[in-house]
């Protein structure tokens, strides 16, 4: 049996990811994460103990649909596959819980529900208006195509 514990800082979407800054990305691992994925866009992922992916994503950017879509869709099969993933960029606001928004999204939540999803385990937290928009085109693509009901 292990003992979970909380890390001042790190929230807990699931029980498959968790969110936080980079300042946390280790803290996450002691939480649990059994991978990483930074999406700061300024910066090359550190070398660490663990796997990290990485999805550069710029805050401030518009039209950055596909490159959110991906990451959220990577979070997802990860999860899927029952691997704690640690979702995190600088501050582990905007671009962390734009992402986390997707994967909610990519699992068949509306953007509003997904929003409130994220803003309950970490309030604080909020999409860039840019990345906000791309979660709208997204939820509009999604509308036709549909949730991911099978990841490849």
């Amino acid at each position: 049996m292990t003992t979970e514990f909380t890390v001042l800082g790190i929230s807990r979407l699931d029980d498959h990811v968790l969110l936080a800054d980079a300042g946390l990305a280790m803290g996450m691992v002691a939480a649990g994460a059994q991978r990483l994925i930074d999406l700061r866009g300024e910066t090359n992922p550190p070398a660490l103990s663990i796997p990290v992916d990485y999805f550069p994503i710029m805050d401030l950017e518009p039209g950055q649909d596909e490159l959110i879509m991906a990451a959220g869709r990577h979070v997802l099969s990860l999860a899927s596959a029952g691997t704690v993933v640690g979702l995190y960029c600088q501050a582990g606001l905007s671009r962390t819980s734009t992402v986390a928004i997707a994967y909610l999204m990519a699992g068949g939540s509306s953007l509003l529900k997904a929003r409130d999803r994220v803003r309950t385990v970490r309030p604080q937290a909020m999409p860039a208006l840019e990345l906000w928009h791309s979660l709208e085109a997204i939820e509009i693509k999604l509308s036709v195509a549909g949730p991911v009901t099978e990841v490849s």
